[in-house]
C-alpha cells in the first residue's frame, strides 16, 4: 500500500461546506487543516456517486463532529470505520445545526491509502 495526496476539497470564502472530493481511488487515512482554521470543529457529508450527499453519523445517529487544530495534520484511523468506505467527501465547519461560515477559502488536503 501506498500513500497518494489529494488536494481538496475546498470551503469557499463565507461558506460553510466544502464541494466534494473524489476518494474512490483510495481509503482515506489522514485529512491536513489550512493553516488559518478559523475556530470551529470539523463535521463531514458522503456520497456514493458525487451527486446526493448525507450527513456522516454513527450507528446510534449521532453527528460525527471532530474537534482540530489549525495548520495540523489529522490521522483519522479513530474514524476509519466510517470513512473506509467513503467514495466523495464533503467537509463542514461546524456542525449541521451550527455550521460555522469560514472568512476566506480554506483548502484541504486529503491522504487517502491505495493498493
Amino acid at each position: 500500500m501506498s500513500v497518494q495526496v489529494l488536494n481538496g476539497p475546498i470551503i469557499a470564502a463565507g461558506e460553510a461546506l466544502s464541494d466534494g472530493l473524489d476518494c474512490r481511488a483510495g481509503a482515506i487515512v489522514r485529512l491536513t487543516m489550512p493553516a488559518g482554521w478559523s475556530p470551529a470543529n470539523l463535521s463531514f457529508q458522503i456520497s456514493s456517486d458525487g451527486g446526493g450527499y448525507n450527513d456522516l453519523v454513527d450507528f446510534d445517529g449521532r453527528e460525527i463532529v471532530m474537534p482540530v487544530v489549525p495548520g495540523t495534520a489529522v490521522v483519522v484511523g479513530m474514524l476509519d470505520q466510517y470513512l473506509r468506505a467513503v467514495a466523495f467527501l464533503k467537509i463542514r465547519s461546524g456542525s449541521r445545526t451550527r455550521p460555522v461560515p469560514q472568512p476566506v477559502q480554506r483548502d484541504f488536503s486529503i491522504a487517502i491509502e491505495v493498493p
